[in-house]
C-alpha cells in the first residue's frame, strides 16, 4: 500500500526532530550528561529499600555510565576505555544477580569507581581547555562537581566493602550488602562540608578519606569560580 502524504509528512517531521536532537546532543555533550546526572540523583531517593529497587538502581547507574561515555566521546581513546569498563560492569552485575555471589558486586563497585575517576578527570580537562565560556562549558563544570560526589560515594562504598566497620551507617542492616544509594547523600554532605548526615567515620583511614573529600570539594569550587572569572575577564578584554 503506498504511503499517504500525511504519513510522509509525519515521518519527515519525526526524522527532522530526531536529527535536530542528535545535533544538539553532539554540540552539548556536557549539558546532556548533566541532565542525566540530575535525573539519576532525583529518581534515586524515590526507590524503596527492596531487591527490585536495587536492581533498578544498578540499571540506572549503568545507563548513567553510558551517558558519561557520550560526554567524553571527543577523545576516542578515553571513549574506548570507558566502553570497556562499562561492559565489564554490566557483566559483573549480571553475574551477581544470576549467582548471588557478592564478589561480583564488589568487583563491579571497583570498576565503576575507576570509571567515575576517568570521566571526572576527562570532563574537567575538557572544561578548563575551552577557549570561551559557553553554556555547555558551565554545565560541564557543574557536572564534574556532581561526579566528584558520586566518585567519592563509590570510593567510600568500596572502602566499607573491603574494610568493614569503617563507617557507622544507621540505615545499613548487617544482613545486607551496601548499595550506592546509602552513600551518595553522605558523600555530598562531606563534599559540601555541611556534614549533615546519619553516617560517621569510625577509623583513622575513614576520617582521612572524608577530610580529603572536604578539601577537594572546597578547592574545586574555588578553582571553578576563579577560572570562570578569569575567562570572563579575558573575553571582556578581548571584546574591548
Amino acid at each position: 500500500m503506498p504511503s499517504t502524504p500525511g504519513k510522509n509528512m509525519i515521518k519527515g517531521s519525526l526524522e527532522n526532530k530526531t536529527a535536530a536532537f542528535l545535533k544538539w546532543r553532539d554540540e552539548n555533550k556536557c549539558t546532556f550528561h548533566f541532565i542525566a546526572l540530575i535525573v539519576f540523583l532525583s529518581v534515586l531517593p524515590l526507590l524503596e529499600d527492596s531487591e527490585a529497587a536495587r536492581i533498578f538502581t544498578d540499571i540506572l547507574l549503568v545507563i548513567l555510565l553510558f551517558f558519561a561515555i557520550q560526554a567524553i566521546s571527543r577523545n576516542v581513546h578515553l571513549m574506548v576505555i570507558g566502553v570497556v569498563l562499562v561492559i565489564i560492569t554490566i557483566i559483573l552485575y549480571s553475574f551477581y544477580y544470576l549467582t548471588g555471589i557478592a564478589h561480583y558486586f564488589h568487583a563491579a563497585v571497583v570498576v565503576t569507581l575507576v570509571f567515575f575517576i576517568l570521566v571526572s578527570i576527562a570532563i574537567f580537562l575538557v572544561v578548563i581547555h575551552e577557549r570561551e565560556i559557553r553554556r555547555d562549558t558551565i554545565f560541564g563544570a557543574i557536572s564534574v562537581y556532581f561526579l566528584l560526589g558520586l566518585t567519592w560515594a563509590m570510593g567510600i562504598m568500596a572502602m566499607e566493602i573491603f574494610s568493614p566497620a569503617s563507617f557507622d551507617i544507621v540505615t545499613k542492616r548487617t544482613d545486607q550488602l551496601v548499595y550506592i544509594s546509602d552513600y551518595i547523600g553522605y558523600s555530598f554532605s562531606i563534599l559540601t562540608t555541611t556534614g549533615n548526615y546519619n553516617v560517621a567515620a569510625l577509623t583513622s583511614t575513614a576520617r582521612t578519606v572524608t577530610m580529603f573529600e572536604m578539601i577537594i570539594g572546597t578547592l574545586y569550587i574555588a578553582v571553578l569560580v576563579s577560572w570562570l572569572v578569569g575567562k570572563f575577564l579575558s573575553s571582556r578584554q578581548a571584546g574591548e
